[in-house]
């Protein structure tokens, strides 16, 4: 057996399979109840039962004067049998027709000769991208239109009285454009043609419930104006009519088709898929470290086989920009299962043009948008069915340097006597760390957005309005580290940052209450720091013991604590002090997408020698790192969500424009963030439900005119990338409700179908009022002329 005759055959069973409720499904076109027509039928019974139950309640006596009424009876027996079966059928039609009334029966379109009926043609057309299969030189959408305009050619040369209306699964909440009511007759046939013809196959998943949902309501207003034919044309992939997840299971796909069902006399579930399901997809592109130009970055490339086949030798080609691409192998990948490769690269930039700047220079463009696409190599020894997923996008956006902002509380016009002067090490050229030293004064008046990381070094007190500036900063990803020294006062500082702004402990920015100053200020005695969480990622190079890092000298330091109801959950103390208590040295607090770290002494080296040793700068750089890595902003999206940006209006325009991958621009203004006074400078800019898979670029516009633009990748669900079919012969019987008719796309043409809407029930109920009226009449006739 050939694989069409298998097709064929395989079609014939499942169509007998559905097509068992067919006599119901005949009433249907008839009947909008058929169920009152049969307890109507049965109605019919009772007249008949009531004449033989009366002809037992006479008993026979036999008299002498009997003989006479004999003769009399035999001269009008047959005129009153005659009479009392008019009487009889009379009763009955009345039961049958008061059956046939609450059954509320229709004529369909044309019937006995009459006026041809209005159709209305509702179709919902599959255009996601698993219909971007390639059926021999065509993808299953194409296949999916041809069929479509095939129904649409035949219903206009038959010249019946159709209306087009069609929605696609993309796009469910309204019919296409053009394609709504539309009326198909030969002179709008090239027209309604042409239209599809303009449909291109989407990125997007398939929304059969919102889809559905929309057609009901759809069915529900036009109902009483036009017959109602539904054609939903899908690909049956499993993902969109059995793992669809819902916690109401009338709005599942499958029952949304058996209610359209019932309230239409023809509903057809169109297969229009391909039978191929083999399929590789790039399912993920990430960086696993902070984009930060002249250090090796790691991309993970994840490969997943959606087939039932293994994968062999997967070739996979990642390119950055137009450089020379990088190529890897994966020896195999199972069924179901994912793969991940990682390929190394370094970005480069002119360090010498951008260290000779100044800070607020090296700002103004401190980002470089990178381009990375990866994509496997197609091979025909593997099943990839689907080409499309079979490439990932990632958008770089690579930083020249980080920039950190120092709060110095204790300057100095010594530099070695600045509280500052250690950590203004981390901008040696080579960290890739942008220093910015600021006084106290200025920490109230300087934007903060500029910045990925803020030290407050010996500084106990803000502004209210300041500290909630910094906490909306940390919430929105920014880090934070407080360095106390001896210009601290416990209640200043914990009032300021402990508390909340109604004064609640453990709120506020810092994760440690200070309670009291220890040690030795004659410097004769020390203690040492003790790593209780190896796992840190700041404490990565003091785990080496070689280098000595719990060797360094404390003198002094501030005994501290965290709240008990936080630690081990918002708060974590991965550094401890040696001292008696074993008190924290360093608290890590989350707050929002950003965090907050408390020291337990001071930035520069009059509490501690820990500044003068070489792991001072290495274990704060891993933890700058560490911080930037949480406020990294998202630069992967996928196809169906939206892009949001935050807009510092004192540094851009109120308007943002967003430049698809094929360069259309779209244009959105930024809304405020929280309240609209004049001191919020920062907005939010929303592109919502993004179509097309690729790169796409956010375009900011300063003051002066100029500018900037930050690269963003969307890529589709990797849900899509699954293309398991249902399987319709294991299908139970009410699936699709029963009565909805399962039809491949190559016999969509040759289906019948009927009208609905001419009620016929007004005629039924003037018979039967005719029919009693009628038997009352006969029965007091009959019974005067007897």
């Amino acid at each position: 057996m050939n694989t069409t005759t298998a097709t064929t055959y395989d079609y014939k069973y499942k169509l007998n399979k559905f097509n068992e409720t067919r006599f119901m499904a005949w009433l249907a076109t008839w009947l909008s109840n058929p169920l009152m027509l049969g307890v109507g039928a049965l109605a019919v019974l009772s007249p008949i039962i009531i004449h033989l139950l009366n002809k037992r309640r006479f008993k026979i006596v036999n008299w002498a004067a009997m003989d006479f009424l004999f003769d009399a009876d035999k001269k009008n027996r047959r005129r009153v049998k005659l009479e009392n079966f008019l009487l009889l059928l009379l009763r009955c039609l009345a039961m049958f027709l008061l059956g046939l009334l609450l059954a509320k029966p229709f004529l369909p379109a044309g019937s006995f000769g009459g006026e041809s009926q209005q159709f209305q043609r509702i179709i919902l057309l599959d255009d996601s991208l698993s219909q971007r299969i390639k059926v021999g030189n065509q993808t299953a959408y194409e296949v999916a239109k041809d069929r479509l305009k095939q129904l649409l050619k035949k219903l206009a040369v038959d010249g019946g009285n159709d209306f087009l209306t069609l929605y696609i699964t993309s796009s469910p909440d309204e019919p296409v454009g053009g394609l709504a009511n539309e009326p198909i007759t030969v002179d709008s046939l090239d027209a309604v043609m042409s239209r599809i013809d303009e449909l291109k196959c989407s990125d997007q998943v398939a929304d059969y419930t919102q889809a559905l949902l929309k057609i009901n309501e759809f069915v529900e207003s036009d109902r009483a104006a036009r017959n109602q034919v539904v054609y939903v044309m899908t690909d049956m992939r499993r993902r969109d009519w059995k793992d669809v997840a819902s916690d109401d299971a009338e709005t599942t796909p499958a029952k949304l088709i058996e209610k359209i069902s019932q309230a239409t006399p023809n509903t057809f579930v169109v297969d229009v898929g391909s039978t191929l399901e083999e399929n590789l997809a790039v399912t993920e592109v990430r960086a696993q470290d902070i984009l930060v130009a002249g250090a090796i970055i790691r991309f993970s490339v994840s490969v997943t086989n959606f087939g039932e086949t293994t994968a062999e030798n997967v070739d996979l080609r990642f390119r950055v920009d137009d450089y020379q691409p990088q190529i890897e192998t994966i020896a195999t990948v199972a069924p179901g299962k994912t793969e991940t490769v990682t390929f190394r690269y370094m970005f480069q930039h002119d360090s010498q043009e951008f260290n000779s700047l100044e800070f607020e220079d090296k700002l103004q463009d401190i980002t470089v948008n990178s381009r990375i696409q990866v994509e496997i190599v197609q091979n025909s020894a593997n099943g990839d069915s689907l080409t499309e997923d079979s490439e990932g996008f990632f958008a770089a956006q690579t930083l020249k340097g980080i920039p950190v902002l120092i709060v110095d509380g204790d300057a100095s016009s010594v530099p070695e006597r600045s509280e500052s002067f250690y950590l203004q090490t981390l901008g040696l050229p080579g960290t890739g760390i942008l220093v910015d030293t600021r006084t106290v004064g200025e920490l109230e008046t300087i934007s903060l957005t500029k910045y990925k990381v803020i030290f407050i070094c010996n500084i106990d007190e803000a502004s209210a309005a300041r500290i909630e500036a910094l906490r909306q900063w940390v919430i929105d990803g920014g880090g934070l580290i407080f360095m106390p020294g001896d210009r601290v006062r416990a209640s200043t500082f914990n009032k300021s940052f402990y508390q909340s702004a109604d004064g609640i402990d453990g709120e506020g920015l810092s994760p440690m209450k200070l309670e009291v100053m220890e040690g030795d200020v004659s410097r004769s005695s020390w203690i040492y720091m003790q790593i209780k969480d190896a796992a840190h990622p700041a404490l990565k190079v003091a785990l080496d013991e070689e280098i000595g890092f719990q060797n360094s000298e404390i003198f002094s330091w501030w005994r501290g604590s965290v709240k008990p109801a936080l630690d081990g959950t918002l708060v974590s103390t991965p550094l401890l002090l040696g001292n008696e208590d074993r008190t924290p040295a360093m608290a890590d607090r989350t707050l929002g997408k950003g965090r907050t770290v408390t020291f337990a002494f001071s930035g520069d080296a009059d509490w501690t020698m820990w500044p003068g040793d070489p792991t001072y700068v290495c274990v704060l750089w891993d933890l700058v790192n560490d911080l930037v890595g949480n406020r990294t902003e998202a630069t992967s999206f996928q196809v169906g969500s939206s892009i949001k940006k935050l807009v510092d209006l004192s540094q851009y325009g109120l308007k943002v424009a967003l430049i698809d991958p094929s360069d259309e621009k779209t244009e959105a203004n930024a809304r405020p963030v929280g309240d609209e006074s004049e001191d919020n400078v920062l907005y939010e800019v929303e592109f919502p439900s993004i179509k097309k898979r690729g790169f796409y670029e956010l375009e900011f516009r300063r003051e002066n005119e100029d500018t900037v633009r930050q690269l963003y990748a969307v890529n589709i669900d990797p849900g899509e990338s699954d293309l398991r079919r249902l399987d319709v012969s294991s299908l139970p019987d009410d699936f699709f409700g029963g009565i909805a008719k399962l039809v491949s796309g190559d016999d969509l043409v040759t289906q019948d179908e009927s009208g609905a809407n001419n009620d016929i029930w007004p005629q039924i109920l003037m018979l039967l009022a005719a029919v009693l009226i009628g038997e009352q009449f006969f029965g007091w006739w009959f019974g005067r002329k007897r």
